[in-house]
């Protein structure tokens, strides 16, 4: 299998939409639609998510690379990886290109190149104000092992559900800093299909998602506890109808967060050592590389490739030293560094997945 992103982000007014939009709008006071709450294109809702369009648009978003490209691809791959039939790619990608999620380019029988349309805003929900980068709802990290288990969920609204709990998990343990996230009954009952949201066939379908660990909020100290813990949840349980609370965590070892910032970590310390061990015959901070870049690469191509390749650079450097700058293979290194190692790190891991 041909290199692929290890985080992939996915905007939450997407996996919103894939999940299902909610019937449960009308709130104590006010009434609240989530298309209009998540700023969801009318591109996202004018079809039906089925569990292959789920599959492929999950499959091409870890294949894209930061721009919402992907080049030269054999439709055998996407469809492999996203577990369907060639066939259903190609309906699905039709589908998508006539409502306006993507651009398709045909090269050759089975070979495609894809665009997606307005990525960072449609599918990362930044978009740019200035001279800064905004987001409106945020967007979800999802570590490629993780996407591999939902890729695999036969039953459509276990996906959605999963989808649903990876967004409250983003909100209420990543951004607000909660030991848990909270779904109430009535919130998963309103994106689900009427014919599936009774307690126990939810049940049933929690249980499917092994990457989460989830328990029900029983007795009222219980409850209290919770509800004190967590401001929005405060408001949210005000207009709920069946005061039935599922507690979530995501499982450690498929957290992207928690994945990210060791990973992250590591790539920091690598790029300090080659800075160290190369900086007697070079002027290392001319090169103007910025933290973030660092993570760009470690997220997109995992700590260990990134070490390998500062590994195969700094002997280079301890062989020529000083002379390396005028190599002509180390040239893009001088010149535009990101790019080389970028360069770099795709060969390196397109030639250990061909291995």
């Amino acid at each position: 299998m041909a290199y692929k992103n290890r985080h992939i982000l996915v905007a939450n007014k997407l996996l919103v939409a894939m999940s299902g939009l909610t019937r449960w709008t009308k709130r104590a006071d006010h009434y609240r639609y989530e298309q209009h709450h998540y700023n969801i294109p009318t591109c996202f809702t004018s079809f039906k998510w089925t569990k292959s369009r789920i599959r492929h648009v999950l499959t091409l978003l870890s294949y894209a690379d930061d721009q919402g490209k992907i080049e030269f691809m054999e439709d055998t791959e996407l469809a492999s990886s996203a577990h369907t039939s060639v066939r259903s790619l190609h309906n699905n990608l039709k589908t998508f290109e006539s409502h306006g999620l993507l651009r398709l380019v045909r090269h050759f029988p089975g070979v495609l190149s894809i665009e997606l349309t307005d990525y960072l805003e449609n599918y990362r929900d930044l978009y740019v104000d200035g001279a800064s980068v905004v987001s409106k709802t945020g967007y979800t990290s999802i570590w490629h092992d993780l996407l591999s288990e939902l890729l695999t969920l036969d039953n459509v609204n276990a996906l959605r559900l999963a989808l649903r709990t990876l967004v409250q998990v983003e909100k209420d343990i990543h951004v607000q800093s909660h030991d848990q996230a909270i779904l109430t009954y009535d919130e998963i009952k309103g994106f689900l299909p009427k014919y599936c949201g009774h307690k126990l066939a939810i049940q049933k379908m929690m249980d499917r998602l092994k990457f989460l660990k989830v328990s029900l909020v029983e007795g009222s100290r219980h409850f209290l506890n919770v509800v004190k813990q967590n401001l929005t949840l405060k408001k949210r349980v005000q207009d709920i109808t069946r005061p039935v609370l599922v507690e979530l965590t995501l499982d450690k070892s498929q957290d992207s967060k928690v994945i990210r910032e060791e990973e992250r970590s590591d790539a920091q310390i690598a790029w300090f050592e080659l800075r160290k061990r190369v900086g007697e015959f070079f002027d290392f901070d001319a090169l103007k590389v910025s933290r973030e870049s660092l993570y760009s690469m470690s997220d997109t191509f995992g700590a260990s490739a990134f070490r390998e390749v500062l590994a195969d650079l700094k002997q280079a450097f301890l062989h020529h030293r000083e002379d390396l700058i005028h190599s002509s293979e180390h040239q893009l290194f001088f010149n535009e560094p990101i790019l080389y190692l970028h360069q770099q790190l795709k060969h390196k891991v397109e030639k250990l997945t061909i291995a």
